[in-house]
């Protein structure tokens, strides 16, 4: 610009801020029947448009043979790079304002009423040295009133909150998303989940009561130095994972001026630490899962209810599963021809392998139980193991593993979570299904997501993902107290005591692996069908939620000798 030119240098900042620095800019207002920018208006020029100019700088030189600047450099600009004048640039103008009257001191109240001179970001010309100082305090009290107005609007959006600078409590959105608030005294804590009345604090809870009761002592004793603290009345403390955790602390004090109980309440917050990056592998949903389908004689029937239901996942081409299937034979029974009990299993394999020309989606793996005597994994908990050692060999172990039984009924979206969820060498994830409840007793022959149709099965380790290195490493580890099994005879070692009893793989990699992560979750996408519970060590048999009990109780209490 010509040194007759006055800058608003704010105006300019939020033109430039708006502009892409990857631009290439010669923005400015065009002369008269010209296409190049008037230097007296000002031009804003960008670094690369700079740097092109520099390379063509002897040309420009020898060029610059008219008496107008403003030609001269549109010129100089035009050989450079190829560009015109714009006028505009990603909808940034660089506005400008002409003066006609040279007495600033009359004119200016008239020129403050003009929008054009407000939004000016060049005002030209300026002929005395008073008149730019005097547009300079004008343009910088506009500045000063445009950003006291933006504090007052951002001020009446702010709400109050406390502790002042930290999040307000979120305002759940049903009462259903009401934040747990759980009671607590020294050494207890009440209700901190449905299923559990009361529990003793972990080591770090108490940790924390204690630091957060100390704090509190101090600054009551520092506000009032007659007061004693005697003990805790009662504590309430809630978590909000957008803030942190809230206290109420109802404290007793001993006055020794007045010698008399003093009862006072305390709301404590302790807000959430700055935020840390936890570096975690990278995991996506592409990678292939390798489904453990184990399947028992006597479970053939739902066997081929899971596989009807599975074959719309396995013959979609974009989701990469691989389903083996492993047949555990009783040591008698017939395992070829069509006296084999798993014989339309089979038939299933060989009339869906055609259907994928590329690979092979389903293959199986026969098991002989060694036992004379009908063994199952209700009885021998350790044929997990086994099924899941010798069915391993056939894959190999870079594979991600899911286990899965004939009860269940899966998803595209729950394989998508295995994927997302479990991850060599740092994570195995153990899924709680929702298990459905008799039907005869509660009326929901249907099976969906329902509190009267069924609840999730804490319970139920057996569904659990894994990759197979992982699990090798871990059986080594765990050889005292489950024997590896690389062949059917082998089984014969686990079905006495002590391994009989030993077949949750979930507890295995927690107990010998203690470097992973061991995620345990529930899932909606994992359904069980109900199915009579033979294994007396389980509290909940699913037969119905306590309302359809009572009610089946009074609906048979003639039936019932102590309910007559």
């Amino acid at each position: 610009m010509n040194d007759y030119t006055y800058l608003n240098i704010h105006r300019i900042k939020d033109i430039v801020n708006r502009i892409s620095v990857s631009m290439d800019v010669y923005l400015g207002n065009k002369e008269i029947d010209s296409s190049y920018c008037d230097l007296g208006a000002g031009i804003i020029i960008s670094n690369s448009v700079l740097k092109a100019v520099r390379q063509k700088l002897d040309w420009c030189v020898l060029n610059a043979v008219s008496d107008s600047h403003s030609e001269n450099i549109g010129r100089c600009v035009y050989n450079s790079i190829g560009l015109n004048c714009q006028e505009l640039v990603q909808n940034q103008k660089l506005s400008t304002f002409r003066i006609k009257h040279f007495d600033l001191d009359k004119s200016l109240y008239n020129l403050s009423r003009k929008e054009e001179f407000n939004s000016a970001a060049t005002i030209y010309p300026v002929l005395h040295q008073k008149d730019f100082y005097q547009l300079n305090a004008y343009f910088i009290k506009q500045r000063l009133t445009e950003l006291q107005q933006t504090e007052k609007r951002l001020a009446e959006g702010l709400t109050d909150s406390w502790p002042p600078g930290h999040k307000p409590k979120v305002k759940p959105a049903t009462r259903f998303d009401l934040p747990r608030q759980l009671y607590f005294n020294m050494t207890h804590v009440f209700f901190p989940d449905d299923f559990t009345s009361v529990r003793k604090h972990n080591r770090d809870e108490l940790l924390d009561i204690q630091n957060i009761l100390g704090e509190v002592i101090t600054k009551a004793v520092t506000d009032n130095s007659n007061l004693a603290f005697k003990s805790l009345s009662n504590g309430y403390k809630t978590f909000d994972a957008s803030r942190g955790m809230d206290y109420i602390l109802d404290l007793e004090f001993y006055d020794i001026s007045s010698s008399k109980a003093v009862k006072k309440r305390f709301e404590v917050c302790k807000p959430l630490s700055k935020v840390e990056f936890l570096q975690v592998p990278y995991v996506t949903e592409n990678r292939k899962v390798t489904v453990f389908f184990i399947i028992q004689e006597h479970e053939v029937k739902e066997a081929k209810i899971f596989l009807h239901n599975y074959l719309s996942i396995l013959t979609d081409k974009k989701d990469k599963n691989f389903l083996m299937l492993v047949l555990l034979y009783q040591n008698v029974s017939i395992s070829q021809g069509k006296n084999d009990v798993f014989h339309e299993i089979k038939n299933f394999a060989r009339k869906t392998s055609p259907l994928f020309k590329d690979e092979l989606k389903v293959a199986w793996v026969s098991i002989r139980l060694p036992s004379r005597n009908y063994v199952s994994s209700i009885d021998v908990k350790a044929l997990n193991f086994a099924a899941v050692d010798l069915a391993l060999k056939k894959v190999g172990v870079d594979n991600l593993i899911l286990i899965l039984d004939s009860y269940c009924n899966v998803t595209r979206d729950f394989l998508n979570r295995v994927r997302l969820n479990t991850i060599e060498n740092f994570q195995v994830f153990s899924a709680i299904p929702f298990r459905q409840y008799d039907p005869r007793v509660s009326e929901y022959p249907k099976l969906e997501i329902n509190k009267n149709c069924g609840h999730f099965d804490r319970e139920e380790y057996k569904y659990v993902a894994f990759y197979g290195r992982d699990y090798v490493r871990a059986r080594k580890l765990y050889q005292p107290k489950m024997p590896i099994m690389r062949t059917d005879n082998d089984i014969a070692m686990v079905l006495q005591d002590p391994f009989k009893n030993t077949g949750n793989i979930f507890k295995m990699f927690v107990e010998t692996l203690k470097d992973l992560r061991h995620m345990r979750s529930t899932d909606m996408s994992l359904l069980v069908r109900y199915h009579e519970e033979l294994d007396q060590g389980r509290c909940n048999k699913f037969i119905g939620n306590k309302n359809q009990l009572a009610k089946l109780l009074l609906s048979k209490r003639s039936e019932i000798p102590p309910l007559q």
